[in-house]
């Protein structure tokens, strides 16, 4: 039996995820729901974090803080270890979560009214970062073939084109799909945004999530060059499940770009970290090597099994990932409309998040997070199964759907 087995009680921790409030309001569940919306992980934090959270937490002092010299050690120990990539200590600025990072990069590179480029299907916070900041958001649709999405280079050098097109946020590997990108289609789009003179943002925190006989390369490993022309976001959030602590960083060679941001983050004032983040993140990439490898292989599994048990639903077709703990699911030939869906799921007591969360081109599909025990995802497929027995019957009709509760 694997560690991951254990069935936790995230509601002991006011997980938002399981906050039974949560799922009533948004979703029409009860408090029998098995979430798989938010994406973070059921499973408990890797002993070395939680012993290092202890130790933390015993120090009877919260004040602020300051960042040690042991953080940089880890961040550039563990990015050279997992990933082959060579930092110095000078580039990396901790943030405060990616999402809020992405907010001060829009910010700090571009202006009101000029356009932030990303691809969609795309996490929605991408789109708000341009949004919110009053930015013009350009969207460049990924294309589907064969069961995998793919670039669009054309399309994507056109919009790259554009005067007002400043920055260009990759998602890699890509959320919702998870599809890790191979070097070939990264040096083109490193090459893309150094011919039209477009900052580049990689988004890379699910890179720690890549399954077995999958490799992941960075940007820089696919195109050197483009280094003095991005900036990498990573963090440990996703892999180790510490999203509570809004822990990330920046990793930025060029000095000028450096400094524009630094002077971003003054603006927001973004100083001293958590006093929590820290320690857990130098126990993450210190200690826990073997339990995020046995956590990827659980999960890719888990997308296995899943996987083959939807086969049973030959309307439903689950993309093939490489990554992540999230399956992205085709399911236009079984619903009319958004609607259906819904209150498919809503009848299965299952949260999801729905194709149009992800900006544009996501109609007809449904993200399911996976990141959990085998016996909770088996009663979740249950729960999918039984409702789709009865769904012919009840999709003739109103849509009116009882909730099932065999």
């Amino acid at each position: 039996m694997s560690q991951f087995d254990t069935l936790f009680d995230r509601k002991a921790g006011n997980a938002r995820k399981w906050a039974d409030q949560v799922l009533a309001e948004k979703f029409g569940l009860t408090p029998d729901a098995i979430p798989m919306d938010l994406a973070d992980l059921d499973f408990p934090v890797a002993p070395p974090i939680h012993q290092a959270m202890m130790a933390r937490a015993a120090v009877p002092d919260y004040s602020y803080t300051y960042i040690p010299e042991a953080f940089y050690t880890a961040v550039i120990a563990w990015n050279a270890r997992r990933f082959g990539l060579k930092l110095e200590k000078d580039w990396i600025k901790l943030s405060y979560g990616t999402v809020p990072t992405l907010h001060y990069l829009v910010q700090a590179f571009t202006s009101p009214g000029e356009g932030v480029l990303i691809n969609t299907p795309a996490y929605d916070p991408f789109a708000e970062a341009v949004q919110n900041n009053h930015r013009q958001l350009v969207t460049s649709p990924l294309v589907l073939k064969e069961g995998q999405y793919f670039f669009d280079y054309t399309d994507m050098a056109t919009k790259m084109q554009r005067p007002d097109v400043k920055l260009f946020i990759l998602c890699s590997p890509q959320n919702p799909s998870g599809r890790v990108w191979t070097a070939a289609e990264l040096a083109k789009v490193a090459e893309l945004c150094r011919q039209h003179h477009v900052l580049l943002v990689s988004d890379e925190i699910h890179r720690d999530i890549v399954y077995p006989g999958v490799k992941f390369t960075s940007i820089w490993q696919a195109d050197p060059a483009i280094q003095s022309q991005s900036i990498l976001c990573l963090s440990p959030n996703k892999a180790f499940n510490l999203g509570g602590l809004k822990t990330s960083y920046v990793v930025i060679p060029d000095a000028a770009i450096r400094a524009r941001l630094s002077q971003q983050f003054s603006a927001n004032s973004i100083t001293s970290p958590n006093s929590f983040a820290v320690p857990a993140l130098i126990a993450a990439y210190t200690d826990c090597d073997a339990w995020l490898d046995e956590m990827v292989a659980y999960v890719a599994t888990n997308f296995d099994y899943l996987t083959k048990r939807l086969t049973a639903i030959p309307e439903m077709k689950v993309m093939p990932a490489e990554s992540g703990f999230l399956a992205w699911i085709d399911t236009h030939r079984l619903f009319p409309d958004e609607t259906s869906m819904k209150q498919f799921f809503t009848a299965a007591d299952l949260s999801c998040v729905v194709g149009s969360y992800f900006v544009a081109n996501g109609d007809g599909f449904v993200r399911l997070n996976i990141g959990m025990p085998r016996p909770l995802l088996k009663e979740a497929v249950d729960r999918i199964l039984a409702t789709y027995a009865k769904w012919p019957t009840m999709k003739k009709g109103t849509c009116k759907i009882a909730r099932i509760t065999e």
